[in-house]
Protein backbone atom coordinates (compact mmCIF):
# COMPACT_ATOMS: atom_id res chain seq x y z
CA UNK A 1 0.00 0.00 0.00
CA UNK A 2 1.02 3.34 -1.01
CA UNK A 3 1.10 6.27 0.78
CA UNK A 4 0.80 9.51 -0.65
CA UNK A 5 3.51 11.93 0.20
CA UNK A 6 1.87 15.54 1.48
CA UNK A 7 5.36 17.18 2.48
CA UNK A 8 5.87 20.78 1.20
CA UNK A 9 7.47 20.87 -2.25
CA UNK A 10 10.00 23.94 -1.14
CA UNK A 11 11.33 22.51 2.59
CA UNK A 12 10.20 19.13 2.39
CA UNK A 13 8.57 19.65 6.05
CA UNK A 14 4.61 18.32 5.50
CA UNK A 15 2.94 21.71 6.39
CA UNK A 16 -0.62 20.51 4.90
CA UNK A 17 -1.04 17.22 6.41
CA UNK A 18 -0.28 18.99 10.00
CA UNK A 19 -2.99 21.87 9.30
CA UNK A 20 -5.40 18.93 8.81
CA UNK A 21 -4.54 17.46 11.42
CA UNK A 22 -4.72 20.52 13.55
CA UNK A 23 -8.01 21.37 12.41
CA UNK A 24 -9.25 18.08 12.43
CA UNK A 25 -8.29 18.71 16.61
CA UNK A 26 -9.97 22.01 16.91
CA UNK A 27 -13.10 20.55 15.01
CA UNK A 28 -13.18 17.88 17.95
CA UNK A 29 -12.37 20.22 20.71
CA UNK A 30 -15.24 22.40 20.11
CA UNK A 31 -17.74 19.04 19.61
CA UNK A 32 -16.28 17.99 22.70
CA UNK A 33 -17.18 21.77 24.26
CA UNK A 34 -20.35 22.13 22.64
CA UNK A 35 -21.31 18.98 24.12
CA UNK A 36 -20.11 19.55 27.46
CA UNK A 37 -22.07 23.08 27.71
CA UNK A 38 -25.39 20.79 26.81
CA UNK A 39 -24.74 18.63 29.08
CA UNK A 40 -24.28 21.39 31.93
CA UNK A 41 -27.16 22.73 30.55
CA UNK A 42 -28.97 19.51 30.54
CA UNK A 43 -27.97 18.85 34.56
CA UNK A 44 -29.38 21.70 35.63
CA UNK A 45 -32.43 21.97 33.56
CA UNK A 46 -33.11 18.51 35.67
CA UNK A 47 -31.95 19.48 39.15
CA UNK A 48 -34.40 23.06 38.57
CA UNK A 49 -37.11 20.72 37.54
CA UNK A 50 -36.88 18.26 40.43
CA UNK A 51 -36.83 21.02 43.09
CA UNK A 52 -39.91 22.35 41.64
CA UNK A 53 -41.54 19.03 41.74
CA UNK A 54 -40.63 18.14 45.19
CA UNK A 55 -41.84 21.99 46.31
CA UNK A 56 -45.18 21.17 44.77
CA UNK A 57 -45.62 17.82 46.20
CA UNK A 58 -44.36 19.22 49.81
CA UNK A 59 -46.90 21.95 49.78
CA UNK A 60 -49.55 19.84 48.49
CA UNK A 61 -49.09 17.34 51.14
CA UNK A 62 -49.14 20.40 53.79
CA UNK A 63 -52.33 21.06 52.00
CA UNK A 64 -53.90 17.68 52.78
CA UNK A 65 -52.56 17.84 56.25
CA UNK A 66 -54.10 21.06 57.02
CA UNK A 67 -57.37 20.19 55.27
CA UNK A 68 -57.23 16.75 57.39
CA UNK A 69 -56.46 18.67 60.51
CA UNK A 70 -59.44 20.97 59.59
CA UNK A 71 -61.82 17.73 59.28
CA UNK A 72 -60.76 16.49 62.47
CA UNK A 73 -61.20 19.55 64.43
CA UNK A 74 -64.83 19.48 62.95
CA UNK A 75 -65.37 15.88 63.75
CA UNK A 76 -64.37 16.45 67.70
CA UNK A 77 -65.99 19.48 67.81
CA UNK A 78 -69.48 17.66 66.88
CA UNK A 79 -68.46 15.20 69.46
CA UNK A 80 -67.63 16.95 71.81
CA UNK A 81 -71.02 19.30 71.60
CA UNK A 82 -72.81 16.02 71.58
CA UNK A 83 -71.23 14.70 74.79
CA UNK A 84 -70.90 17.77 76.77
CA UNK A 85 -73.71 19.46 78.98
CA UNK A 86 -74.31 22.86 80.61
CA UNK A 87 -75.78 23.75 84.13
CA UNK A 88 -77.28 26.81 84.75
CA UNK A 89 -75.95 27.89 88.36
CA UNK A 90 -79.45 29.67 88.54
CA UNK A 91 -82.14 27.42 87.72
CA UNK A 92 -80.23 24.08 87.54
CA UNK A 93 -81.69 23.39 83.89
CA UNK A 94 -79.17 20.97 82.17
CA UNK A 95 -78.82 22.15 78.52
CA UNK A 96 -76.52 22.03 75.45
CA UNK A 97 -73.60 24.06 74.65
CA UNK A 98 -75.28 25.20 71.34
CA UNK A 99 -77.64 27.10 73.01
CA UNK A 100 -76.36 30.61 73.76
CA UNK A 101 -78.07 31.13 77.11
CA UNK A 102 -80.49 28.67 79.37
CA UNK A 103 -83.42 27.89 77.65
CA UNK A 104 -85.77 28.35 80.69
CA UNK A 105 -84.55 31.56 83.07
CA UNK A 106 -82.63 32.69 79.61
CA UNK A 107 -79.55 33.65 82.01
CA UNK A 108 -75.99 33.28 79.82
CA UNK A 109 -73.72 32.10 82.51
CA UNK A 110 -72.31 28.80 81.49
CA UNK A 111 -71.29 25.90 84.04
CA UNK A 112 -69.84 23.07 81.58
CA UNK A 113 -70.57 19.67 82.51
CA UNK A 114 -68.43 16.72 80.98
CA UNK A 115 -69.20 13.44 81.34
CA UNK A 116 -67.76 10.39 83.65
CA UNK A 117 -65.72 8.49 81.94
CA UNK A 118 -66.67 4.74 82.93
CA UNK A 119 -63.84 2.86 84.69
Amino acid sequence: MKVKDMSCKTCSSPHLLETIIVVAGVREMASALALQIVAVFAVMFMGITIAALWFAHSSSKVESKKELQKRKMEIIDKHFNEMVRIECPYCRTIYTPNEPECPNCRANTKKILFPEIPE
